[in-house]
């Protein structure tokens, strides 16, 4: 299983999260950019463990792109999601 470690604070706007995303979970050139697309690819990968480094202070995009990938581990048996 792949460990994949994120820092929280790069997930905290719109164009720093998606540029952030697509390049440490190696995300196809067509990534939308957007969370629909985010939990497409997220429900593609396989075998992967992803630890998500929580900010200190948390804002609206944090939580949307948490509850994208919490439900992406809902979908996906082989998928783990983890924030410390």
């Amino acid at each position: 299983m792949k460990k994949i470690v994120l820092d929280g604070t790069r997930l905290c706007n719109r164009e720093v999260t998606h540029a952030y995303l697509q390049e440490v979970l190696e995300l196809p050139v067509y990534y939308g950019k957007n969370l629909d697309a985010l939990y497409d690819c997220l429900t593609e990968l396989q075998d992967i463990y992803i630890e998500i480094k929580r900010p200190e202070e948390e804002n609206d995009y944090f939580r949307r792109v948490l509850r994208v990938f919490k439900g992406a581990e809902m979908e996906c048996e082989s998928f783990t999601v983890v924030v410390k």
